[in-house]
Formats: structure tokens, sequence, C-alpha cells
């Protein structure tokens, strides 16, 4: 199964009090502020992102439940195939602008996973649900600098290169009836994974502003040797203010995550009859498009929405992938 938690959900831009957006969107860049952060010297947010899992690619085509569970390398004894996953995110935000250029940053989820499989015994198909996982997140810390500027005091155009660190503070060893439960399901990867990132803004107008960043994240080995896959991911982004209290854009994001690695077999990594588990099943490149909505409610809070769906998806073998996501959040800067 594809490793479908697309990297921490992007913020909207954050509110100054209601007056010319050319005076918030300058006071945004000036403070070396990219899609994670605020307008003020420290904003915290809270995310909630719901996605569900119900359908099934092979290569680049859409395929379905009866199609896979009639393949013969599930439908044999104890295959397994997942038919649902829901997975709820709750992620906090902090961060620190310690000067105009230099800014630090940190998140904390929490998730909970739900999943409903289907296993092949005695001839037939019988779907069971899995325990829900509910438990702290893997949190990451970052900083990102400010390279380039157009113009001093208030730039209208900046680029930012940063690095961060995700930490195994959540478990990967969560199990149930005394059996390990497939490792894209556990709430962390149990592994120190260094990333790498960068971005670009550009204020076109006074009421538009466009951004692009990129992600790269090394996957590390765990303790139980198991390797979720490097992954990558770029994002562009235009914003338009129509009305001071209202901001309206578009998201389009590309995803990558290279396959997994269970050379110990800690995960069934090696049982290609469980799709949930076999390494071979896992990686994928995906594009998404989200529609996004941000009411700015006073001075410093905002609240935002935004509805992703892929357009795009290409594994290298079977992968059970995200039919929508949907993200939600508050913010303040101050």
């Amino acid at each position: 199964m594809s490793n479908k938690i697309v990297i921490a959900a992007l913020c909207l831009i954050l509110s100054v009090p209601a007056m010319s957006w050319a005076g918030g969107f300058c006071c945004q860049m000036n403070q070396g502020v990219s899609e994670e952060s605020a307008s003020g010297d420290v904003s915290l947010r809270l995310d909630y992102s719901f996605s569900h899992m119900s359908k099934f690619v092979e290569g680049g085509d859409y395929v379905n439940l009866s199609t896979v569970q009639d393949d013969p390398r599930f439908r044999r004894m104890r295959g397994v195939v997942p038919v649902t996953m829901d997975m709820v995110r709750y992620t906090l935000y902090g961060v620190y602008n310690v000067t105009p250029k230099l800014k630090v940053a940190a998140s904390i989820p929490y998730v909970v996973n739900d999943m409903t499989m289907a296993m092949f015994m005695g001839g037939m198909w019988h779907n069971m649900k899995m325990g829900t996982v509910r438990d702290l997140g893997d949190c990451t810390v970052q900083g990102a600098y400010r390279v380039y500027e157009d113009r001093e005091p208030m730039p209208t155009t900046a680029a930012y290169v940063g690095v961060g660190l995700k930490t195994p503070t959540g478990s990967a060893t969560v199990d149930e009836n005394g059996k390990r439960i497939h490792a894209h399901m556990q709430p962390g990867t149990g592994s120190w994974d260094p990333y790498f990132t960068a971005s670009f803004m550009k204020m076109v107008s006074p009421a538009l502003l466009v951004s692009a960043d990129a992600r790269y994240e090394i996957a590390t080995e765990n303790g139980l040797g198991y390797s979720f896959g490097d992954t990558f991911s770029v994002n562009g982004n235009v914003k338009y203010n129509p009305f001071d209290f209202l901001n309206l854009g578009v998201n389009v994001n590309y995803f990558h995550s290279g396959q997994s690695d269970d050379p110990r077999n800690n995960y069934n990594g090696l049982n290609s009859r469980r799709l949930t588990d076999f390494n071979g099943y896992t990686g994928e490149d995906s594009i998404w498009v989200a529609p996004t909505v941000q009411l700015l409610l006073f001075k410093g809070f905002s609240a935002d929405f935004k509805y992703q769906i892929p357009v795009y998806y290409h594994t290298p073998d079977i992968g059970f992938v995200t039919d929508y996501r949907a993200v939600a959040g508050i913010s303040y800067s101050f």
C-alpha cells in the first residue's frame, strides 16, 4: 500500500488588519513568510485533515476492488486486500520569525487511522475491521532562510531555502492481537528523516500572490529495519483577495514516494499475497488539485479550508490510493 500521507497540510495566507492588501502581502513577504507561517513574529496553527481511501491503481489506470480480489496473487488462502481506510490527522504548527530573513518552525501531529480489510478464506472474501490506531505522530522541526529579495525592507519577490528533521515520536510498533499492523497504518515511521525545502513567492499585484515550494525527504531505516522510501513534492499556489475578509486560491501538488523496504520482514513485507504489506505494492507518483478558501476573521486570526482531489496517479504495481483529502485550519499570528 502506498504511503498516502502527503506532506503536512499547507497554510494559506494569513491576515493583517483589514486594509489595503498591498500592505498585507508586503508585510507577509517582509517577515520572511512562506506557506507554513504568518505575518507576525509568532504564529500558531491547528489543522484537521481527513483522507479517505477506497480506490486502486495499477500502473496508470484505476481498477475496481473485484478486479483486485480476482488477482491470483491475492485470491488464495489468507490473501488480504484493503477495502477502505480513513486517516484523520490533527496537527499543531508553531512558527517563530527570528529575524526578517530567518524563521524556525515545529509541528506536532496526532493521528487516528481506521481500516477495513478483506481476507480470502474458505473460497470466499471476508471483510474485517482493524482496531483504530490513535497516537502521537512524528513531530518535525525546521529552519528556513531568505536567500533572495528584490528590494528592502518590503520585497515583492523572495526565495527561501530550509532544512528540517522528522523525528521518531510516533510509534512504529503498534500491534493488534499480538501481531504488528502493517507499516503504513502505524502512527509513526520510527525513523529520523532529514528533509530539505525551497520556496519562492511573488506579489504580482496588490491583490494577487503566487508561490511555489519543493520538499525532499530522505527516508532512513527505523529500528526494525523498515524504510518507507524517499518522498519529493512540489506545490504551486495562486492566491487572490477579492475582499478584505476573503482569500481565494488554487493549489496544485505533485507528490512522489519511493518504494518501501522491509529486509527483515517485520511487517510481512515479503508476503506478496497481502496487498497491505508487500513492498512491491508501495510507491507512487500523483498530482493533486485543490481549491482553497480563507476567511480573515479579525486581526491576526483566520480560518481556511481546502479540498484536494487527485487528477493523476501512477504506481509501480497495484496500489491502494486516496479518493480525496479535506483540510480545515485555524491560525493566529502575533
